[in-house]
């Protein structure tokens, strides 16, 4: 990692219903890949990288890696199959990522 990502790294606190629901949101941007026709892209190298770090149990994320999380979570929040019980916690967790990025600019 180079030292541009290194300070541009920050903690996202989520509760463990939170971890939960990001961890099952990249996992399944994962999954998908491996249904999806042969010529499709695959997902983002941030969608792993966020992937692991949230199985090694790291909150720490870059600027890309957030802007991954908050593009997975907006599609799966949008998604007419995502559990209702899920939808606000995805919301919740956008809804944080937008406040820090508005503070940020």
């Amino acid at each position: 990692m180079d030292s541009q990502n290194a300070q541009n790294e920050s903690t996202l606190g989520l509760s463990r219903e939170e971890q939960w629901v990001l961890h099952h949101v990249m996992l399944d941007s994962i999954e998908m890949e491996s249904r999806a026709p042969e010529n499709a892209d695959p997902p983002p190298l941030a969608v792993y990288q966020v992937f692991e770090k949230l199985d090694t149990g790291t909150r720490r994320f870059t600027g890309h890696e957030r802007r991954c999380i908050r593009d997975e979570l907006r599609r799966y929040a949008d998604a007419e199959n995502t559990p209702d019980r899920d939808k606000p916690i995805a919301k919740s967790i956008l809804d944080r990522l937008e406040r820090r990025k508005s503070a940020i600019l």
